[in-house]
């Protein structure tokens, strides 16, 4: 899945016309995935909570979030600070607006959580089944809107977390595979090795990443991040 901070997901890849034979190169990648023992499948549905755990991943490794969120206390602090003042005043009504102003700067990630589920449920891949398959070829992904193949020199490094992998393609573009969508109870375990040998790999401690705004159109998967 894809996403683009101010985002926006982009069709990448293989445009595939449902009416139109299939592109010889997603058939082989395809039919060499499901003979092949050694392939990691992963299948899900690219729901509203799938994507806002993508959006949460990509956040956590997003490093100026940690300026963003200390700037967002101090802010808070600030309002907070002038909302009590104001009741000496008195000025109520401007008290108010910045009791709720310090209010918010705890949650702008939620409403950007908000605004990105609803603008995704107008998207044509809103709730449609994923596969994924990797081998040492690189990745092949199918939807019942969208097929296409990429090698591993397509993506740029992989962050393992506890509970998946985030696998960029580029700085702005991922894939979020958590470890309950693999078919195989190995291959958690697999994917993990596989990244590793492929790409520049890092571990995350951490998965909230609380403050990056996201303006979110939905067009395809991967997401794309700006």
């Amino acid at each position: 899945m894809a996403l683009r901070v101010r985002n926006k997901f982009v069709e990448r890849g293989t445009h595939v016309n449902p009416y139109d034979p299939p592109l010889q190169a997603s058939i082989t990648a395809g039919d060499a995935g499901d003979g092949n023992s050694d392939t990691i499948t992963a299948r899900f549905v690219f729901s509203s909570d799938h994507l806002i755990e993508t959006l949460t991943r990509y956040r956590s490794q997003h490093f100026g979030r940690w300026i963003w969120n200390w700037l967002r206390y101090a802010a808070a602090f600030v309002f907070l600070v002038v909302a009590v003042a104001g009741l000496f005043v008195p000025q109520y009504g401007a008290s108010v607006f910045m009791l709720a102003l310090a209010v918010f700067m705890f949650f702008p990630h939620k409403i950007d959580d908000f605004l990105a589920k609803r603008n995704f449920r107008k998207s044509p891949h809103h709730n449609t089944q994923q596969m994924i398959q990797l081998s040492d070829d690189g990745l092949y992904s199918k939807s019942e809107v969208q097929e296409s193949t990429l090698k591993w020199t397509a993506f740029s490094r992989a962050v393992v977390f506890h509970d998946g992998v985030l696998i960029f393609q580029g700085p702005k573009m991922v894939h979020w595979l958590p470890d309950r969508v693999f078919e195989r109870e190995r291959d958690a375990r697999d994917v993990r090795k596989l990244v590793e040998s492929k790409l520049p790999t890092n571990q995350s401690i951490n998965a909230t990443g609380g403050g990056l705004v996201c303006e979110v159109d939905f067009q395809l998967p991967p997401a794309r991040c700006r």
